[in-house]
Order: C-alpha cells, then sequence, then structure tokens
C-alpha cells in the first residue's frame, strides 16, 4: 500500500499554500507595523529579505513584490532608493532583480535624478534578462515617470496605454498604473476622463483610494470646483488614516492652501503650509513642489525662504508637480517678475514653453502665452492665452490670465475694464472671493483713471474699431443668433456683463437693435 502524504513526511500541497500564506501575512504585518514607527528602510530590507530566500512559487514572489512596491511609493525617495539599493546587495533571483531595479529607476526619474538614465539602462538589460512581467510592468512605469518629468505627456501616455491594469497579473501594481493614467489626463486637460478614472474597482486598497482622491482634489482645482475640492482634502487629510503616504498629505495640503487664498483667508492658507516649509532637502522636498507653488503667491512665506528659486531648481530637474495644475507656471513667472528676479522669470517661461512645445496641446499653448506675456509685459501674448484658455475647462486658468491682461501696462483702458470685470464674474463662479477682490479692486483703478484726449494712435471710438476684444466675442455671438444667457455661459461671464457690453456695441456702431448688429457684423466681415 503507497504511504499517504499525510504519512511520509511530506506535506501536501493545500498545506503548504497555507503556511505560505500565513507567513506572508505575518510578514506584511510586521513590515506595516515597521513603516508606521518611522523604520521604513527596515520594512523594505524585511520584505526583500523574504523575496531572496523563497521557494513558495511565483504567486508568493509577485505578492511580495508587490507589498514592496507599495511601501516605495508610501516612503519619501532617500528611503525608498536607499532601502531597494539595500534590496540589490541580497541574493534575488533574475526577475526580482529586474522589478527592485525598475523600482529604484521609478522613484529616480520622478525626483528628476541625475542617475535616472542610467538606471533604466541597468533596469532594462535585467528585464531583458529575465523576461519577466513586473520587471516589465515596473519597467514601463518608470519609463513613463521620466517623460512625465521632462513635460512629454504624449509620451508617457503611450507606454502606460500599453499596460493592462486589469490583468491578474497586473493587480498589484494596477492603482498606481491608473493613477499615472489619471496624471497625465489631468496634464493633457481631459478632465473628465481623469474623474471618470478616479472611480473606484472594488479591489481597491486604502492607499490607492486616498492616491486617487488626492488627484481628484487637485482636478477640482484645475477646473474651478474650490469648496468641493477644499472639502474633500480637508476631509481625507483629517481622517487620521496610517495610510497617508507623505506625497498624497504633501498634495492635499497644496489643495487647501490655494483654495484659501483664492478665498483670502491668508492667515489660514499660512498656517497649513508653514509646515511643508521646513522640509529643505532634495530629492525629498521634490513632493512638496507642488505646496511650494502655492506658498510663492505670498511674499509672507516666499520672500524668507527663497522659495522661487528653490521651486524653479527643482522644476528643472522634474517637470512632474507640474503636471495635474498646469497654471501653477505662469504663477511662478508672475511671482518672479513681482520680485524683479528677471532670471527666473525667464527659466520658468522657457520651462513651460519647453513642456508646450512636447506636449502641443492647447493648455499648455495658452500657458506658454500667458508666461511669455507676463515676462515681457505683452498683452497680444496674454490675448492669445485668453482666447485659448476659453477652449479648455480650466477656468481658474482663464480668471488667472484675464486678470494679468488687465494689469499690463500696455493694455488699452477699455479692454483692461473688460478683462477685469471679466476675471472678477469668473472667480465669483468658481468660489474664489478672494480673487474676485483683488479683481474688483483693478476694476475700481481702472475706473478711476482720468480719460485723455485720444491721440492718433489711439482706437477710433466709434465704430467696428471701437470694440473691445470682449466686446466683439459678445458681437460675433450674438450676431450667429446666440442669447444673451448663451453668450455668458460659453463665455464664462454673467449676465449682466453680456447685457452691459451689448449696450456698449449698440452705442459705439450707432445701432438700436439685434438685426442691426447682424447687418453691421455681416458688413464687416465681407
Amino acid at each position: 500500500m503507497s504511504e499517504s502524504p499525510f504519512t511520509c513526511g511530506t506535506p501536501p500541497a493545500d498545506d503548504i499554500a497555507a503556511d505560505a500564506e500565513q507567513r506572508r501575512h505575518r510578514l506584511f504585518a510586521t513590515a506595516d507595523q515597521l513603516r508606521l514607527a518611522g523604520r521604513g528602510m527596515e520594512a523594505l530590507h524585511v520584505l526583500a529579505a523574504e523575496i531572496a530566500t523563497s521557494r513558495s512559487g511565483e504567486r508568493h514572489r509577485a505578492l511580495l513584490l508587490g507589498r514592496l512596491a507599495q511601501i516605495v511609493a508610501l516612503e519619501q525617495p532617500t528611503i525608498a532608493i536607499a532601502g531597494l539599493r539595500e534590496a540589490l546587495n541580497l541574493r534575488l533571483d533574475a526577475p526580482s532583480r529586474g522589478t527592485v531595479l525598475a523600482l529604484v529607476a521609478t522613484v529616480a526619474a520622478r525626483t528628476g535624478h541625475p542617475d535616472t538614465d542610467a538606471l533604466l539602462r541597468y533596469a532594462g538589460t535585467a528585464h531583458a534578462a529575465s523576461g519577466d512581467q513586473a520587471s516589465a510592468r515596473h519597467l514601463a512605469l518608470a519609463r513613463a515617470a521620466r517623460s512625465l518629468a521632462h513635460g512629454d505627456l504624449p509620451g508617457a501616455q503611450a507606454v502606460l496605454a500599453a499596460l493592462d491594469p486589469d490583468s491578474w497579473a497586473a493587480r498589484a501594481d494596477a492603482q498606481s498604473i491608473r493613477a499615472e493614467r489619471i496624471l497625465v489626463q489631468l496634464g493633457l486637460g481631459r478632465y473628465q476622463d481623469a474623474q471618470a478614472a478616479t472611480r473606484q474597482p472594488p479591489e481597491a486598497t486604502d492607499v490607492s483610494l486616498t492616491r486617487l482622491t488626492a488627484l481628484d482634489c487637485l482636478r477640482m482645482v484645475a477646473v474651478g470646483e474650490l469648496p468641493e475640492a477644499a472639502a474633500l482634502a480637508v476631509t481625507t487629510l483629517s481622517s487620521g488614516s496610517a495610510d497617508l503616504s507623505r506625497e498624497v498629505r504633501a498634495l492635499l495640503v497644496a489643495v487647501i492652501g490655494e483654495v484659501r487664498y483664492r478665498r483670502g483667508e491668508h492667515d489660514d492658507a499660512r498656517a497649513i503650509l508653514r509646515a511643508c516649509l521646513a522640509e529643505d532637502r532634495w530629492p525629498d522636498r521634490s513632493m512638496w513642489t507642488l505646496a511650494f507653488c502655492v506658498a510663492v503667491r505670498d511674499p509672507a512665506l516666499s520672500a524668507s525662504a527663497d522659495l522661487l528659486s528653490t521651486v524653479v531648481a527643482d522644476l528643472h530637474r522634474s517637470v512632474r508637480s507640474l503636471v495635474p495644475v498646469p497654471h501653477f507656471g505662469p504663477r511662478l513667472v508672475r511671482a518672479a517678475v513681482v520680485a524683479d528676479d528677471t532670471r527666473a522669470a525667464h527659466r520658468v517661461t522657457e520651462l513651460v514653453e519647453l513642456v508646450s512645445t512636447r506636449t502641443p496641446v492647447p493648455l499648455w499653448h495658452a500657458l506658454a502665452d500667458q508666461s511669455r506675456g507676463l515676462r515681457d509685459d505683452d498683452p497680444d501674448a496674454l490675448r492669445s492665452a485668453v482666447d485659448r484658455l476659453r477652449t479648455t475647462a480650466a477656468r481658474p486658468a482663464l480668471a488667472d490670465a484675464l486678470l494679468d491682461l488687465a494689469n499690463s501696462s500696455r493694455t488699452r483702458s477699455g479692454e483692461a475694464r473688460d478683462a477685469a470685470h471679466e476675471a472678477a464674474a469668473l472667480y465669483a463662479r468658481i468660489g474664489a472671493p478672494g480673487d474676485q477682490a483683488i479683481a474688483d479692486r483693478r476694476c475700481a483703478d481702472l475706473a478711476a483713471t482720468p480719460r485723455h484726449r485720444r491721440s492718433i494712435d489711439e482706437p477710433p471710438s466709434r465704430g467696428i474699431g471701437a470694440l473691445t476684444p470682449a466686446e466683439e466675442r459678445v458681437a460675433e455671438m450674438l450676431a450667429a443668433g446666440a442669447t444673451k444667457k448663451e453668450a455668458a455661459r460659453s463665455l464664462f461671464v454673467s449676465f449682466h456683463t453680456v447685457d452691459t457690453q451689448l449696450r456698449s456695441i449698440y452705442h459705439k456702431l450707432g445701432i438700436h437693435n439685434r438685426m442691426q448688429l447682424v447687418r453691421a457684423w455681416e458688413r464687416t466681415r465681407r
């Protein structure tokens, strides 16, 4: 009679699998406790040591590598890189070594580390030798991170499109893939796609949920859903969840600070941002770059910390932090102009222009125009920025560009007044009363400016040539058959603003009704 597995000394396969699962749960619990105790490198070492000695099969190794990647995402860059390099000193098999090398390259690429290209080559060579699926995914994530760091969003999108987050093999990395895709969608101005992508599959973990929540808050900031963004960010940040990584906390702080400044609550904004100014080591401070971009608008915070120089230097290493809220680029130029820092203004403008070249979409073209207009006090560039931004859903960026146009010393007074009024109305619609007050003060300043007799170089006071750009847009829409309500909705202004502009149009053209407007407009287009 043959021996039973229960009597021959060899445990059955089911028992081996159960023992491996129990051991894995204990390892995960130990690693989590070490991470929460501030001992991230030890947590990484525990998992790496198990990977190096494990003989429990491919599935066990894949799950261990997945948890290793999750802890890497939660740690500071210096700890993550040091822990992974220590793991490479262990006797890892070829597939595991390829994955760990790809993880190191990913962290380096996200921060703009100078060793990124060399690490990508090493990871590529290791993957070619092993042909492992996990190393292939993480190598793709590293290459996408490098493209994002250089402002090549189409390149990152192409790499990420080749990954299938819904496959079983990619299950451990599915949320990282989705988060990177959402980041790219935000940078391309595809806000509806980004919003849809934040809907969670049933297997999402708390870690991935908080990361995607932070990205959704940034989307709301970019499109002007400011009250909603602040409420969600405050709720998430105050939840006390141990799974909030430093990066996620930094993003939520940036969201809250941005909304409070736009509301005019400067003291509250400073209170939440001051803590992040203590981070002065690179590359760890790179996760706070977005919060620094918020603080730069406040001289009370930026001057003493020399934030502008810090932010400009870090963005030249990696532009990744600008991707979710691109209109922070012109903000840096604006801050540099106010500080009379010509070099910083030129460097940021060149950076935004470089991204617009690599990512040729209306949003980045507009921001490049706006940056040039601010740097050179060029109203034509600012007008181009406004026109391009009207084709996007980035309403805060449009309001900022309108106010920049109103503030330009070379903008005609009538056009400046229209731009300031429109900016104030748009700020009101997105829930930014602090910025609205700034635009209203500009309106008051322009209204108080004494009117001088027109010189031969000034535009005529009557006829089509007397219309401001804002009035021309209203006239064109109304002459084409739009109602005043439709024009107000399309131009992101109030009904009252359109009504006021229409009366001005009638006065300048010497007409009294819509039919006369249609005829006058048709004559100018012949």
